[in-house]
């Protein structure tokens, strides 16, 4: 009797040791892709097969039921022309956003590498979100400090809700840039006219700039108020293809133009979290960024150039800004033509690289190609805005990501997007948080240091057949 009882408890030992080690193994359904165009075959069954044998192992197991799923994992296949773009999402089954990720290519040739890069990301961040998201429900992040390499990240989990926010009703318009400076007063914009509102209960449209019907706004930005309270508005247009930029005043809730027709493209910034500045580059006649960054000011009717500011590759005068380590050591950081974010040098040297895209925007400017007419099928090159590159006072580098249905080559149409926080710890930028996923299109948004407020310009109805479309300011402490 002893020696079948001890087989039987040796038995059932071993059963229970790949029970004991599944205890801590992710659960993931994977839901039926969405496929565009519909009639793509058995595509839609492929890819939720292809995803499940890549998503299974170290820790992760696929399931056939949502109902016992810990993640859910959602996806689509956009086919435009012989481009393919292939997103795919993680959430919690509370409903927690985890992980997303896309990956884009040139052919049904590329579709299978592309599905084992997306899975191996979405694994990964998976892994770190869920399983660490209960330790890290415990735990009080720590006090931030200062210098950036010091910053430790709180957790490594999405943050799901925002301290406090303030919303505002719809605004007439798919608008797609705005300007702040602090008090209750902004500027937004879409192509062809600027609009003052007061946020109060609700925005209030105080007056409104129109511009000449030739040219077309690509950004907006100010600086102020003075010791007068008035406040100087840059704004960058386009007039053809070069630039005739604007500056106006603005005080005592009116928009007086004091400049036109300026060669010069403008952003502002605060470099290192330090105080805003005003930047300025040209265009030339080949270059859609021609030459260094200088800081810029406006004073006794002309714009003053000063401190130029060489640029590393990708570099433009939309898509930079600068950050120093903890020992005072000053580097770069751009977004790079396809939207990853890089780290330099001060002498435009590359140190890191992002693994996954950011940034993102809908908003382009045009210019004539002919050289390379025969190659891209059309005479017009595309450049498109890149979106600001925020850093804090406390060294974090805060950058927005937009993705979206769809995002191939000049088609784009974002539809989601987050706020990401990074901080520098010495050989690469790691994430501290992101805000909760928004199911809108971010095309621009301001950050105010002393209240630690960031204001969101948000699209939510895209212009077209059904009208102009629409869009709101949302206001929130990270």
């Amino acid at each position: 009797m002893k020696r079948p009882l001890a087989a039987a408890l040796i038995l059932l030992g071993s059963l229970l040791v790949p029970l004991a080690a599944s205890a801590d193994t992710i659960r993931a359904y994977i839901a039926d892709f969405t496929v565009s165009p519909a009639d793509s075959g058995d595509l839609k069954t492929t890819l939720k097969r292809l995803f499940a044998s890549r998503l299974s192992g170290e820790g992760v197991s696929t399931v056939d039921s949502a109902a016992d799923a810990d993640v859910i994992v959602t996806g689509s296949y956009t086919m435009l022309g012989k481009m393919f773009s292939l997103d795919a999402f993680a959430k919690s089954a509370s409903g927690r956003q985890l992980a997303a990720a896309y990956e884009q290519g040139e052919s049904l040739d590329a579709l299978i590498p592309a599905v084992g890069k997306l899975s191996a990301r979405l694994k990964g961040d998976i892994a770190r979100q869920y399983q660490q998201a209960p330790a890290a429900a415990s735990t009080p992040a720590p006090a931030p400090v200062p210098a950036a390499s010091a910053i430790a990240p709180a957790a490594d989990v999405v943050r799901s809700e925002p301290a406090s926010g303030w919303t505002s009703q719809r605004i007439p318009g798919a608008k797609n840039t705005l300007a702040t400076w602090g008090t209750r007063e902004m500027l937004i914009a879409d192509e062809d006219a600027l609009q003052l509102y007061r946020q109060g209960a609700k925005l209030t449209l105080l007056t409104e700039a129109k511009l000449p019907e030739r040219q077309r706004v690509l950004g907006i930005d100010a600086i102020g108020p003075d010791s007068e309270g008035k406040v100087l508005v840059f704004v960058t247009t386009l007039d053809k293809e070069a630039p005739a930029s604007r500056i106006y005043s603005v005080q005592n809730d009116t928009l007086k133009l004091v400049a036109q027709d300026l060669p010069y493209m403008f952003r502002t910034m605060a470099p290192f979290g330090e105080a805003k500045k005003l930047y300025a580059q040209q265009m030339g006649r080949s270059e859609d960024y021609y030459g260094d960054v200088f800081e810029a000011s406006y004073q006794n009717g002309a714009v003053k150039l000063d401190n130029p500011i060489k640029m590393p590759r990708f570099g433009n005068i939309f898509n930079f800004n600068m950050f120093r380590d903890q020992s005072g050591k000053a580097y770069l950081t751009v977004f790079s033509d396809s939207g990853y974010l890089l780290v330099y040098t001060d002498e435009g040297e590359e140190l890191w690289r992002s693994s996954e895209k950011f940034g993102g925007t809908e908003t382009y400017f045009q210019r004539r190609d002919s050289e390379n007419e025969r190659v891209s099928g059309t005479p017009f090159r595309t450049r498109f805005i890149d979106q600001r590159i925020t850093v804090t006072e406390k060294g974090e580098i805060l950058v927005p990501q937009n993705a979206g249905f769809f995002v191939l080559g000049n088609q784009r149409a974002y539809s989601r997007y987050s706020i990401v926080s990074f901080a520098w710890n010495g050989s690469s930028l790691e994430e501290l948080w992101r805000t909760k996923a928004s199911q809108n299109y971010l095309p621009d948004y301001a950050y105010h240091p002393g209240n630690r407020e960031l204001v969101l310009l948000e699209v939510t109805q895209k212009k077209g057949l059904a009208g102009k479309g629409g869009s709101l300011i949302r206001i929130t402490k990270p």
